[in-house]
């Protein structure tokens, strides 16, 4: 895969994070640094464990030989995944659901990991199709942790600024770059048109 379509991915998902991070960042008075880093970290850590649980089974079955071509199935496959993603962005954008927006003096850890670990699963199943496909684990490592280092701050202070009614506008944003994703390889690889 190339970088953009890496980019394209990664930021397409990750902008989940970066809702739930908005919803975080709207109960909190204020942050230290310390607080970001550690949301940083650990919320890039759980992406990268996840996509590349989902990147070694897949690259495990083609190894193996369990998938007889690996790369044109997994682009096709990859098409139908980014567009499901993408499909469940705008579910949750339109989906209003009621959150209980209480101020609290800290960020606590424990009650943004389960909503990260709960949107990784997603991360874990574009791991797959990248291992299927074979992707450059170096650029998207490189890309993970950029990616989830904007999303985790841009989040927080999206929503100490602004609430938490902007996630609207990223999970629709999201959807737009996991569709454009699947879109281009669509176009270049499966259909091969350009």
């Amino acid at each position: 895969m190339s970088w953009i379509e890496n980019l394209l991915i990664i930021a397409g998902i990750l902008l989940d994070v970066f809702a739930a991070m908005e919803i975080q960042g709207s109960m909190v008075q204020k942050f230290k640094k310390r607080t970001l880093v550690i949301a940083c970290a650990v919320v890039a850590a759980v992406e990268l464990i996840f996509y590349f649980g989902g990147y070694a089974a897949c690259r495990l079955l083609v190894s193996h030989g369990i998938v007889a071509d690996p790369v044109n199935y997994g682009e096709i496959i990859a098409v139908v995944v980014f567009a499901l993603l993408g499909v469940r962005l705008v579910i949750k954008a339109l989906k209003r659901e009621f959150i209980q927006e209480t101020r609290r003096d800290a960020l606590r850890v424990w009650d943004y990991i389960k909503i990260i670990v709960v949107s990784s699963f997603y991360t874990a199943a574009a791991g797959c199709v990248c291992g299927l496909v074979g992707a450059t684990v170096w650029q998207v490592i490189a890309i993970i942790l950029a990616i989830s280092i904007v999303m985790v701050i841009g989040g927080l202070y999206t929503g100490l600024h602004f609430g938490f009614e902007k996630k609207t506008i990223a999970y629709a944003i999201g959807a737009v770059l996991l569709w454009g994703a699947g879109a281009e390889i669509l176009v270049n690889r499966v259909l091969e048109l350009f």
